[in-house]
Order: C-alpha cells, then structure tokens, then sequence
C-alpha cells in the first residue's frame, strides 16, 4: 500500500482495468479498480471468477484497497490462486455503484507463454517487413508513425531481434528464424548506411549519422554506441550462412569504438532540456557524458569481448568504474525517500538520472535523442558473469545489487501497477508521467527485461511482479484511457463514456480492445499514457501534475523493440 502524494482532490474515472491479451500462466494475475474513495470499502469486497465452460465453484477473489496515487484511489484483486487451468476465465463485479456505471467485457484467457504466442509475430516480424517497404531505399523500417528513420530507434528494434536470437531460439522455427536474421540484416545494414554517411563529414569516420535523410550531418555518441552494441551481437548471433556480414558488423563496430575513444565529443547543452532532466534554468549542463551514454559505450565494449575481441575489456573495465562513481551510496538514501543505488547524471553535480529521455524539441537532435534504455545496467551485469574471476567482477555485482535492491525494485512497487518511474525529482520525488515529451512504453519494455535479468540473476521471484506489471501496462492492465485523456491523441478516438476509464491493449490490433495508431499496422505500439500533448514540454515534472491523463497514439519500434527484448528473455525460463 502507497500514497504518493500529489492532488487526490479531483473526482476519478472508475474502472475495472485488466489484460486485454491476456495473462501467462504462473505469472502474476490481476485486475486493478480505479475510483473514487467512496467506490469501494477499503477491504473485504468479493470478485467471483470462474474457468469457462467448467463445472467447479466460482472462487471468491478478495479485493484490498492499495491507496491514492494519480488523482485516483486503487483496488487490487490478486486471481491467481484461482487460476488452476488454462483457459478463458469470467469474473463478476456484484458493487452496484461499479456495474452500473461502467460498460465492461467480464472475461480474460490465462495460458502458458500466451503472451509471447499472441504478439511476437505480429509486433516483430509481420511489422517489420511491412515497414520495410516504407522504408527510403528499401532498407531499414518507416519506424514512427510519420516519415522517420531514427539511427536510435533502428537500434532498439534490431536489439528486440537480437534477443529474440539470444534468448529465444528454442521458441522459434527455423524458418522464423531465417526472418529474424533477415530483419537483423536489414537494421544493421541501414545503420551501416549512417556509417558510411558519417564518414564524408570531417573528422566523423566511424561515428553515424541521425538519419539518412534528416539529421545527416548530426553525429552522436549515443547513436554509435547503439550501432555498436547491434553490430557486435550481430557478429556473434548471426548464423554462418551469413560469415561475410558478421566479420563487416564488427568491422564496423571496432570502427564506431575508435571513434568514440578518438574523436567523439559529449553535447553539452546542446539538445539537453533542462526542465525534463529537473534542473533549473540557469544549470549549466557538464561537458561530460550522461550515464546513459556510459553505459551504452560500456555494453558496446563487453559485446565486442564476447565477439571475440578481448583488448576491449581493459575500456570496458575503465568505463565500469566510471558508471559506479555515479551510483547513489546507501547513507544518501534518506535524500531520496529511502531509495539508493540509483545514478546520478553527470559526475559533476547532484542532478539524477532519469529512466527515459527522447526528444527533437526545437527540432534539434542532441543530448536527450535516443535515451532508449533505462538504467540499463544489464553490461555491469554480464562483466560480473562473464569475468567471475575479475578483482572487480565483486564490486560489479554489488553496484547492480544496490541498484536492484535499493531502487528498482521499491520504486517500482510504489504504484499499483509495478510500473518503472520516469525517475526522482528534486522536491518532488517518484514522478511517472509528467513532463515526458511522449510516452514511455519502450522503458517499460526495457524495465521488464530488467526485472527478468535480476530475478535470474539474484534467483529473486520478487522482481516477477515487476516484469509482469510493465508488460502488462501495454497488454491491457493500465490506467485505462478516458474521454478527456483522448484530447492527447491525434488520430485514435473511440467512444468513451464521461467518467469512465476503459482498458486497452497498446498494441494495435491485439487483444480484446486495443487502441489505434498513426500507421494501421498490426503489432504496432504507440506512445501510451503521458500528461499533456505529444512531443511538447507543456507539463513539468511535478508530482501534483502526476497522473496518465493523456493518451497518445503515435507508434513507434522502440516500443516493439522493447517488447521484444522481454518477451524473449521469458523463453528462457
């Protein structure tokens, strides 16, 4: 139970929010009421659920009051101690006030590896080969929901594919994985273009280019790193069939790695919104690196030692100590309302590192574009693994221990939903969605991919409701969408009563209700809940400002990228 302070004060939508896929059997299952304080008595109101087409006894699932957070009061009834069987399952809400108010579908399917079986097809191989045709020059994916072709989105999708390869190739044909390698291909192959582009600038060999198009002569660290990273694991995942590109990919990514280390410069204040990051007006931004950079540079240098170039590991071992001179230490974690273990931006300064940052805000592409992975401490994990014998392999896993243990997984639980914050805020504390520029779905992803990494790792099944939560906020266990958080959205719209608050799956034509996008393609995943209009900083990052009023719809393959990278980590449970 938690209440996170903020303006409780408003009148709710109400809602019977659960999966709209459907749920994976083993795994955490749940439906979430959203109301007002009066809706239901704290404790103690029954949610009957039975199997469909079965004989047994309906089983009376308790409902627990959580708390107050988002402008909203919250009801958690946990039914997995009623799931014995796969199958479609009904449940029924007796409390009049609810089944008066709110139109709502009363079933739901709970099966093995359902998720995965539902939507990896369609969000990664059937989306990707129709945004390939869409592609300028047949290469590369028509990656938004408008003519885009971001080096750093690219590199999301291609990392989705890669762990499909990585963690999941007992779960896939050989003929679908003669897809996968093909899209693989063409991800890096596009990212090899930016290459090529970058090097007819000056002093840019090895670097990438934004874009093919646009942003052609916009250089970036965070792109190479992300290029690097994909050509590296492209090296090593491919099959032999294709020997020739794995020894061009890590080519290219020894390449990209002596730019970083030779003439790459960090951005300063250029693209760096001071607002979103929380920082005042008059900061001025560090000429450094953030840690988000750090660590991408770090996990591009641990998958080249994986590929078989082991001079890396000395670059990877420096940048590790790096990362960990910026963790929040355990006696600090009365400043950040008991949490630790966290990072701080810069190693100049106190400004602390947000989960998410993406933007073109005064159409410039700087600091912020493609801030994709969240804490993405995964490399310092794998060093720890893959090098036991290192001085530092000790000191490695505890840097990721303390963020596991003293950040993400209470910060997470701090909400009804598990869900992963935006971050903490100076005088604010915890704040989800306030401030973003656009939705957070591929954190989300990248959080449950996070979660899985630390239950296998830590053998802690408390990080399960954590991968479910975030994977589940896109199935269909969200806020739910609203009349008024519809005013967000550009092109969906959909008939929602006034006060209510109707779940949706966020991927496009998947599951019981889904919401729209920009492109109408199936497997597509939009930008989801946020404050305020798409792509505007027009709401800062308050908590009194904290709450998923606004839905926006533009889809993206970062997202499916993410979902990706989740659901193939399941397959090798």
């Amino acid at each position: 139970m938690s209440n996170t302070s903020g303006n409780q004060t408003r009148k709710s939508p109400m809602g019977v929010l659960y999966s709209q896929i459907g749920y994976d059997a083993g795994d955490p299952v749940r439906l979430i009421l959203r109301g007002n304080a009066s809706m239901l008595p704290r404790t103690g109101e029954k949610i009957p659920v039975h199997r469909l087409l079965s004989d047994e006894s309906p089983i009376d699932c308790s409902v627990t009051y959580w708390g107050a957070i988002w402008e909203s009061h919250w009801w958690i009834a946990d039914l997995q101690p009623a799931m014995n069987e796969s199958g479609r399952y009904v449940f029924e809400i007796e409390n009049r006030m609810i089944t008066d108010t709110l139109p709502f579908e009363k079933s739901f399917f709970v099966s093995d590896n359902w998720l995965w079986r539902k939507t990896w097809q369609h969000v990664g191989l059937n989306q990707a080969e129709r945004r390939q045709i869409f592609a300028r020059g047949g290469v590369g994916w028509f990656d938004a929901g408008m003519e885009w072709m971001e080096a750093s989105s690219h590199a999301a999708y291609i990392v989705g594919f890669l762990d499909v390869l990585q963690h999941a190739a007992s779960a896939i044909t050989p003929e679908e994985r003669a897809r996968v390698e093909k899209q693989v291909l063409n991800g890096c192959d596009y990212l090899a273009i930016l290459q090529d582009l970058a090097g007819k600038l000056p002093d840019q060999s090895g670097g990438i280019v934004h874009q093919s198009w646009k942003y052609d002569d916009v250089v970036l660290g965070s792109d190479t790193t992300k290029a690097a990273v994909c050509w590296a694991r492209a090296a090593r995942l491919l099959s032999g069939a294709h020997a020739g590109k794995k020894s061009e990919y890590k080519d290219r990514a020894v390449r990209a790695m002596a730019f970083m280390r030779e003439r790459a410069k960090p951005c300063g204040a250029h693209g760096f919104h001071r607002q979103f990051h929380g920082a005042a007006d008059d900061y001025v931004v560090p000429d450094e690196w953030m840690t988000r950079d750090l660590l991408q540079h770090l996990w591009a240098a641990t998958e080249l030692v994986q590929a078989g170039e082991p001079d890396f590991l000395d670059e990877a071992v420096a940048l590790a100590e790096q990362v960990m001179a910026r963790q929040v230490p355990s006696s600090d974690a009365a400043k950040y309302d008991g949490l630790y273990g966290h990072f701080r931006t810069f190693a100049t300064g106190d400004l602390i590192e947000q989960a998410w940052c993406h933007n073109l805000e005064g159409k410039i592409a700087g600091a912020d574009t493609g801030g994709h992975f969240p804490h993405w401490v995964v490399p310092l994990l794998y060093l720890s693994e893959r090098h036991p014998d290192h001085p530092d392999a000790p000191r490695w896993r505890e840097c990721v221990r303390d963020f596991a243990y003293g950040y993400f997984l209470p910060a997470c639980s701090r909400n009804p939903f598990y869900l992963l914050p935006q971050g903490w805020y100076e005088g604010e504390g915890l704040v989800w969605f306030a401030g973003l520029w656009h939705g957070m779905n591929a954190a989300y992803g990248l959080a449950a991919a996070l979660a899985w990494e630390f239950e296998r790792s830590f053998d802690d099944d408390a990080f399960r409701n954590v991968f479910t939560g975030n994977v589940q906020w896109i199935a269909g266990l969200n806020a739910g969408i609203t009349r008024d958080s519809l005013k967000g959205s550009v092109l969906f719209d959909t008939e929602i009563e006034p006060g209510v608050a109707m779940p949706v799956s966020l991927i496009h034509g998947i599951g019981a209700r889904s919401a729209g996008c920009w492109l109408n393609i199936k497997g597509a995943i939009g930008n989801g809940f946020a404050t305020g209009a798409q792509f505007k900083f027009d709401v800062p990052p308050t908590q009194v400002n904290d709450a998923p009023s606004s839905f926006t719809d533009e889809d993206w393959i970062s997202h499916a990228g993410a979902w990706l990278s989740a659901l193939a980590r399941r397959q090798s449970r």
